[in-house]
Formats: C-alpha cells, sequence, structure tokens
C-alpha cells in the first residue's frame, strides 16, 4: 500500500485549501454559519496529515539517508506542521487569536513553508534544477 498520497499530498491539499479559503474575507461567507467549521475541519484534518508526515519523515531517515536537502526538508516540513499546529490550537482554544491581523500572515507564511517543503521533498527524488521557481530558495538554503 502507499502510502505516500495519503501522507503528503492530502495535508497539502487541505491545508492549501485552508489557506485560501482563510484569504477569501467576503462578507457573505463570513456571515455564514459553516464557513467556520468548514475552514476549522480543512485546518486540523489537514494539521493531523502534517503530523504523519512529519513522524513519517523523520522515521524514514534510515531509508533515504542524511543529506543537507533532506535536513533542510524535516526542517521545513516541521515549521509548516507547527504553525498549522498553532492556527489549529486557536481554532480549538483560542477563538481570541483568530483576529484576521494574526491569522492571515500565519495562513500565508504557513503556506510558504508548504511551498518550500514540497520543492524540497520534490528535489530529493527529482534534483534540485527540476524547478525554476524555486532555485533561489535552494541557493539560499545551500542545497543546491
Amino acid at each position: 500500500m502507499d502510502i505516500h498520497p495519503l501522507v503528503i499530498h492530502y495535508p497539502i491539499a487541505f491545508l492549501t485549501t485552508y489557506t485560501v479559503f482563510e484569504l477569501m474575507r467576503f462578507k457573505k461567507l463570513l456571515d455564514s454559519p459553516h464557513w467556520l467549521p468548514i475552514k476549522g475541519t480543512l485546518l486540523v484534518v489537514g494539521e493531523l496529515g502534517a503530523i504523519a508526515t512529519v513522524v513519517t519523515a523523520y522515521m524514514s531517515a534510515n531509508l533515504a539517508g542524511d543529506s543537507p536537502l533532506v535536513t533542510m526538508y524535516k526542517i521545513f516540513i516541521l515549521i509548516t506542521a507547527t504553525i498549522f499546529g498553532i492556527i489549529s490550537l486557536a481554532y480549538v482554544r483560542w477563538s481570541k487569536m483568530l483576529l484576521p491581523v494574526i491569522i492571515i500572515p500565519l495562513a500565508i507564511i504557513g503556506l510558504f513553508f508548504i511551498v518550500v517543503a514540497g520543492g524540497l521533498f520534490g528535489a530529493t527524488v527529482y534534483g534540485t534544477h527540476f524547478d525554476p521557481f524555486l532555485a533561489p530558495i535552494f541557493k539560499l538554503l545551500n542545497v543546491y
């Protein structure tokens, strides 16, 4: 059974969709009684998947070997899970933190870390030259 889509692709999809929904600040949506539970469900399910991704990444160190690229991927996926974990706690426990001035920047930063972590993971398979948009970040992180 291939668990890669379950552990990698689904959390990315859920957390990316959550971030897009968080950025949609239309009055009609914000007034809907279903909007907050929909975003919260996407967020919590995505976060649970992100935690599974972190656990899988750290368990598979013996299989993939260690390189600066793999190490940087592990750091970025851990930061991603931490950021969305904080947002998840805000939805579950700290509702005062759900102010747009706090949640929107956190969601955007989290999305940035998802994109870079995905690029780093892709680079472990396809090499660092596969994505010209992430090349400057790879150079900055010294994994090129």
